[in-house]
């Protein structure tokens, strides 16, 4: 990598690992000394580029040191992206099981991670991935703490469910998002309680059990009364655990509790309650949003409540928010007359229900949830595993749903004058249900929202056999080295690399409409597919590609094929064998005029019918008179068709070589 760090792949470090992504030597070449260690990403993760730019043009205090990343290239088509990180001399800062005091915990850890949290937001990021076994001794004792690093897989993914606030805690792990600072100042609580208790808090609780708990008596509730903890300890823990995020406490508070000022804050109480519950399922909700999590997990029951009306009034009469009953009313309108299926339309009603009930928790479909800016990070997830939750997420993003609900949680932040993100941009939302809605046609479907959301991801196609290819260009070297390889019999235009070309250049975005337009196959959609490709190499390789300039002989054979006469395909064999060394695929395209060698062939070919058929219909009129004129008739017929047809020949070779040598 640039000419410095030599990667090992032969010496893997399995204990610095990141999620599926692996760890391996580093040799620094012009600094031996130094220990380093590099990440490889999986290329079907999507890792966090801007936090990698950000961190690499100025390093974060307390955080392992990020060197350098970018793509390697290992051989003529591995290609992977590689980070490069400071390693850790003193492995991690806890083992599980064995507690810290609470001297080392507020007196060592705590203010070195305020002050790296503190950085980060500063430039605007969260970290995402604070948690026990992210944190490193760079040299001996607690001075040389550091925070591992959280560039390399989609924010908070690693994060044990219980480190994840109200807002992400029922979100799937690759759909948790970016959140925002506050997410940070949070995990930092859940961090001080598992090291004081020496064990992941809420251990062998299921994620769910423990967002529902968290909801109905708060965080602090749910984990400090496990801990020994001072009441210095018990303040920065109510403060740092409370679950509504506008009286968690913030940075400035924080750095004031560092600097020995103490606060008092009130420990959060989980969900607002509403003065009346409503029965639901045998059990009675005052939570808002437990009922909406109760609701997901029984939609068929939830959907009768809202065709009675009794969620509609619970809002609009317990919870006082006619806005909110006024939406939740106009569900049913929505979902009456669809032919989806009762079974989907009581899926897309509660999911709609839930969103307002819940509207700053994840949102539900099916057996998917993610928070607000998860979607893309969990779609491709759905691509790595496959199976039902790919069709799940297919089936929600062609549904429609997505822009409605988008739609009409932007217009609650209106009027409520809040600046937020909602679940996914509205623009993005509408642009993958047109793309489903287009699913059969390469460069469209699902494919084409996994790479439009996913900007770092790289192409997956079978035919790149796990090279990591970041844009266009290098899809091109690396197809081309393929092509040169296998001769030009390669598919370099399957649905993924379809998508992924169509989401990375915007320029070619006619030709992909009109290869919609055509039936695949056809001499037209061939001769626009060999057009898009010349396109690119103008645009991206302007060099000579011989090995693509092969793959173009193999796609235009069957073209060729069905030009009736022999004399002319052989002279476009020709042409194409004395062009393709040239490596330019729209020279070769203007050379060979496929289509107006066909078109000619065929006007051509109906001639010689018409002809062959008037000479015919002829005999058949004279083989009517006497027995004599019957045989003069036959011996005429045949002279005469003798010599039409080799006329016609002779004219077809005349207009051919006329045509080949102007």
């Amino acid at each position: 990598m640039r000419d410095r760090y030599r990667i090992f792949l032969s010496s893997p470090i399995p204990h610095m690992d990141s999620g599926e992504n692996r760890a391996y030597q580093v040799e620094d070449l012009r600094d031996p000394v130094s220990r380093l260690y590099a990440i490889v990403v999986d290329p079907s993760i999507p890792y966090r580029d801007e936090m990698a730019q950000r961190m690499t043009s100025r390093s974060v205090s307390g955080i392992l040191e990020l060197h350098a990343h970018g793509v390697v290239q290992f051989d003529d088509t591995d290609y992977r992206y590689v980070f490069v990180f400071d390693q850790p001399l003193h492995g991690r800062a806890f083992s599980e099981g064995t507690p810290l005091t609470e001297q080392e915990v507020l007196g060592k850890i705590v203010p070195r991670l305020i002050d790296t949290i503190t950085d980060l937001h500063s430039r605007g990021l969260a970290h995402r991935g604070i948690r026990a076994d992210n944190l490193f001794l760079r040299e001996k004792g607690r001075l040389g703490l550091v925070l591992g690093e959280a560039v390399t897989n989609p924010a908070g993914s690693l994060q044990p469910a219980v480190y994840e606030p109200l807002e992400s805690a029922n979100a799937m792990p690759h759909g948790r998002g970016e959140l925002n600072p506050a997410a940070d100042v949070y995990a930092l609580g859940v961090l001080i309680v598992h090291l004081l208790g020496g064990v992941l808090p809420g251990q062998g609780r299921q994620a769910v059990d423990l967002y529902k708990a968290k909801l109905q008596q708060g965080t602090y509730a749910v984990l400090v009364p496990k801990i020994q903890a001072s009441s210095r300890a018990g303040f920065l823990l109510a403060g740092l655990l409370n679950d509504d995020i506008t009286r968690r406490w913030n940075l400035e508070v924080l750095k004031r509790w560092r600097d020995g000022v103490y606060e008092r804050p009130r420990p959060g109480f989980g969900d607002r309650r509403a003065p009346g519950p409503i029965a639901f399922d045998d059990q009675e909700f005052v939570s808002p949003r437990l009922l909406a999590q109760a609701l997901t997990e029984r939609p068929s029951l939830g959907y009768s409540i809202l065709e009675n009306g009794k969620l509609e009034s619970w809002v609009r009469n317990s919870l006082n928010d006619k806005e909110a009953a006024v939406r939740i009313g106009e569900i049913l309108t929505r979902s009456t007359g669809l032919t989806r299926g009762m079974r989907r339309n009581e899926i897309q009603a509660i999911s709609r229900a839930a969103a307002i009930l819940d509207h700053q928790g994840a949102l539900w479909y099916r057996d998917i949830t993610f928070s607000r800016g998860g979607m893309g990070s969990l779609l491709a997830y759905g691509f790595r595993k496959g199976g039902a939750l790919k069709n799940t997420l297919a089936e929600l993003l062609e549904s429609g749903l997505l822009p409605d609900v988008v739609f009409t949680d932007q217009n609650r932040m209106t009027k409520e004058k809040k600046k937020e993100d909602s679940w996914m941009k509205i623009g993005a939302a509408a642009d993958c249900f047109e793309y489903m809605e287009k699913w059969k046609h390469l460069g469209f479907g699902l494919e084409r929202c996994l790479y439009e959301l996913n900007p770092t991801l790289s192409c997956l196609s079978p035919s790149l056999d796990g090279a990591y290819v970041r844009d266009v260009g290098q899809l091109l070297e690396i197809l081309e080295t393929k092509a040169l390889q296998m001769d030009g019999k390669i598919n370099p235009f399957d649905r993924h690399i379809a998508a992924f070309v169509a989401a990375r250049t915007r320029s070619v975005s006619k030709h992909f409409s009109r290869l919609a337009a055509l039936p695949q196959g056809s001499i037209d959609y061939t001769i626009s597919l060999l057009n898009l490709f010349a396109r690119l190499q103008n645009l991206l390789k302007p060099g000579p590609l011989p090995g693509l300039s092969l793959w173009f002989g193999q796609a235009i054979e069957p073209l060729i094929q069905k030009i009736h006469s022999e004399m002319r395909r052989e002279l476009v064999r020709a042409k194409y064998e004395r062009v393709k060394d040239s490596g330019n695929l729209e020279k070769i395209l203007i050379e060979l005029d496929l289509k107006n060698h066909i078109i000619r062939d065929a006007s051509e070919y109906d001639q010689a019918i018409k002809a062959f058929i008037a000479v015919d219909n002829g005999i058949e009129a004279l083989e009517k008179g006497s027995d004599y004129r019957k045989l003069a008739a036959q011996k005429y017929g045949h002279w005469i068709a003798s010599v039409l047809s080799i006329s016609v020949l002779f004219a077809s070779m005349g207009l051919s070589y006329m045509y080949f040598i102007r």
